[in-house]
């Protein structure tokens, strides 16, 4: 126990670890892991914890926090959390990072706030719970087809897209599950997994079981000859009640994926249709009618909710040219103004605009309908607010798209701007621990200068780095610091970020 202890040099007012019954059979291995025996017990009360390794338990793993203290935090870093004991995580909060890939395996145990922030992603190697928050930080959560991981009634999901949600490098492949209880006349969204259910003022209790990412016909991905290239998106949504009771009136379902899910499909040139499955997949009918789909999310009223739903094309209709439409771009500070004027009306439908980083990858950014235009000689006008903060240049094109799917396109514009927008630096965990993990961003590579002064201003820390434009992730070993607050200083160029950072 002494050589646990002084292998971790963990702070002592932050940990504490029971072991009783006599069996425990602690120990760490080289790569300063975790491992509690049959018949032992951890209990983690009011404490940071950082192990760089396997957290293996197959005794009883307490994190329930002390009442009136800080809920408690484990941090695995380079390893796995592998649970096939008693595990007990009330309000705390559980990390998973480093740069390799990672098993999340829980046999049915819950965790409360669960973080992963590795860039390799994480497979989860059982069934699994989240009582209240799923952050992915960095990365994707594998589930496969074997496991579901289920998120309880009031659990979300949160990924580093707008307003939390997923984004096309940090979702959820596979089965990601909830139940929820609805009732009332507002929309409500189940975890933040691309679906809401208005119940049109009826009290309904459904499960839906989201299965996206995974490129497997009838589990993640429909096939029907009845669909245009006779498939679907890379996502289904299946719904179930708990009696199999369907509603009396029509309820709104909204349906939502990512880029990463359209499984080859030009929601851009074309109108979807959300397809209805009530056999597991066998056949598939229409359900609503076709609608524009550029933001890949749609909308549909059904009295159906034991069923599945996907969503496929209404049909494929040529890209044409956009003619006789002027189409420009400029950048002002750190926005982009895109004007475009056209000397004929169409007779119905939209102005889209497009953006891009590589002119592989398009997404939507505004929408007017073409009604509302006004023709020559004045133009229409979109501003792109702080595009400068994803690239030095960046790619635009209109598209015209009608209500009957026909879709025409003008030319690809490039608008560049001066000089570098974006430098940003998180370090974390914080209060110190062994090691510190610090995650950069950068507009532009080149060397980075990183520095660790104390309160005296003497520099402890040094390091020179070459950062690649976006993301980069590097350690520092703070194991030797006392206690004490301290400065962490990022510079490349002319551009600096600062940290304040404690040990405690």
């Amino acid at each position: 126990m002494n050589r646990f202890l002084k292998r971790f040099e963990p702070p002592k007012v932050a940990l504490a670890l029971l072991l009783v019954c006599g069996a425990s059979a602690l120990h760490t291995s080289q790569a300063q892991g975790l491992y509690n025996g049959k018949g032992g017990l951890v209990a983690l009360s009011d404490s940071v914890r950082y192990v760089r390794g396997d957290v293996e338990n197959a005794g009883e793993l307490d994190l329930t926090r002390t009442d009136g203290l800080a809920a408690n935090r484990l941090f695995i870093d380079e390893g796995s959390l592998l649970n096939t004991g008693t595990f007990t995580a009330a309000h705390s909060t559980v990390v998973l990072m480093g740069l390799t890939p990672h098993v999340l395996s829980l046999n049915g145990a819950t965790l409360y706030h669960l973080r992963l922030d590795n860039p390799a992603g994480t497979t989860l190697g059982s069934e699994a719970s989240v009582t209240a928050s799923l952050r992915l930080a960095t990365g994707n959560l594998l589930t496969t087809n074997a496991y579901s991981l289920r998120l309880e009634s009031s659990a979300r999901l949160f990924g580093p897209g707008p307003a939390g949600t997923e984004d096309d490098n940090h979702y959820v492949k596979g089965s990601l599950v909830q139940q929820q209880a609805v009732r009332g006349t507002e929309t409500v969204s189940f975890g933040n997994m691309g679906f809401g259910l208005n119940p049109n003022g009826q009290a309904l209790t459904l499960t839906v079981d989201r299965r996206t990412g995974l490129n497997q016909p009838n589990y993640s991905y429909a096939q029907s000859p009845a669909f245009v290239g006779k498939q679907g998106i890379d996502r289904i949504w299946r719904l179930s009640t708990a009696d199999e009771r369907n509603p009396t009136k029509a309820v709104k379902l909204s349906l939502s994926w990512l880029a990463d899910n359209d499984h080859g499909l030009d929601f851009g040139g074309a109108l979807a249709q959300v397809w209805q499955s009530t056999d597991q997949g066998r056949t598939w009918v229409k359900a609503g009618e076709p609608q524009p789909a550029l933001a890949r999310t749609v909308a549909v009223a059904t009295t159906e909710l034991n069923a599945w739903y996907t969503v496929s094309l209404n049909s494929i209709p040529a890209v044409a040219p956009l003619a006789q439409t002027l189409f420009s771009g400029t950048a002002r500070s750190s926005d982009a103004i895109l004007t475009w004027s056209t000397t004929t009306k169409p007779s119905n439908g939209w102005y889209v605009i497009e953006r891009s980083t590589d002119q592989q990858k398009w997404q939507e950014i505004s929408r007017q309908v073409v009604a509302s235009q006004r023709w020559s000689p004045a133009a229409s006008t979109a501003i792109d607010k702080d595009a400068s903060q994803l690239g030095a240049t960046l790619f635009y094109r209109l598209r015209q798209l009608d209500t009957e799917g026909n879709s025409q396109l003008s030319k690809v514009l490039a608008v560049r701007f001066a000089g570098s927008m974006v430098f940003k630096l998180e370090a974390y965990p914080v209060p110190l621990q062994e090691y510190l993990t610090l995650d950069l961003m950068t507009s532009g590579t080149g060397p980075v200068q990183i520095d660790l002064y104390d309160m005296a201003g003497r520099v402890l820390i040094h390091r020179e780095e070459t950062a690649a434009a976006g993301a980069s992730r590097f350690q520092l070993d703070v194991r030797a610091l006392a206690s004490g607050v301290y400065t962490l200083q990022a510079r490349q160029g002319d551009q600096r970020v600062t940290r304040l950072l404690k040990r405690d």
